[in-house]
């Protein structure tokens, strides 16, 4: 199965690293031409220059004139929300600031900047905007609820967006993964008390013994775009090596 994207155009949050830069290398490599959004502008022309798109640096929380290279393009065929916030603390502990900030970057700042780029995506006739969320949106653990209630805003949110959007042909979907070995996962693991310990746990939870990697994720990502997946709208897509079955246990 060969996937074509050539003569569309793509738009990947926090694609400095981690899950987003192997979505704009695996769109790139599929043809695409990629917009690569980052909040550190270093990061996100490495990326940009090494598959030949356009550096966005901007904070997705306040999407503004940093998306005007992508409005001046005409069309957007894939717009997919991957920029994260990680925020690990117990109800009783929770800074209501990095709440805030959270569900500014999860929900808040993605919604905004879809209605902004709804002139490109319906210009696209056959578009899709995926957002990344996560099995902690439908199973979770402790000193997660924060993160959990976004992710799972956005698993709802999907559900009645595709309704609105597909008479427009563009689709709305999320995507869940598990654990995913990325520089933001070890920035967590690394603020806990015992580093090697989390990930060992963290591994262990995954039926399949390990973690997953972001250009597994970038796989499913670049399949759910392609002509192959027309059909499949408005759900969630679960990638976690069976990470859920435990949890739901």
């Amino acid at each position: 199965m060969t996937i074509n994207f050539q003569g569309k155009t793509a738009l990947v949050t926090g694609a400095g690293s981690g899950i987003g830069a192997a979505c704009a290398h695996k769109f790139a490599q599929c043809g695409a031409y990629v917009f690569v959004n980052d909040i550190d502008p270093v990061r996100a022309e490495s990326v940009a220059k090494e598959i030949g798109g356009t550096a966005l640096a901007g904070d997705v929380a306040s999407p503004g004139a940093w998306l005007d290279p992508v409005l001046e393009r005409g069309e957007l065929h894939a717009l997919v929300h991957n920029a994260g916030y990680d925020l690990a603390t117990r109800m009783g502990s929770t800074e209501m600031a990095a709440f805030d900030r959270l569900h500014r970057i999860q929900i808040s700042g993605p919604f905004e900047m879809t209605q902004l780029l709804l002139p490109v995506l319906r210009a696209a006739n056959g578009a899709i905007v995926i957002f990344v969320a996560s099995v902690h949106g439908i199973a979770t653990e402790p000193e997660t609820s924060a993160y959990a209630a976004a992710k799972g805003a956005l698993i709802a949110m999907v559900r009645s967006l595709c309704q609105d959007l597909g008479p427009d042909r563009i689709r709305a979907l999320t995507v869940s993964p598990g654990y995913v070995d990325t520089p933001l996962l070890d920035l967590w693991m690394g603020s806990t008390p015992d580093p090697a310990a989390t990930r060992a746990h963290a591994e262990s939870l995954h039926p399949l013994g390990r973690m997953g990697q972001p250009e597994e994720i970038a796989s499913l990502i670049a399949f759910l775009a392609s002509p192959y997946a027309e059909f499949i709208n408005g759900t969630n897509i679960v990638i976690d090596g069976g990470l859920t079955a435990r949890l739901m246990d």
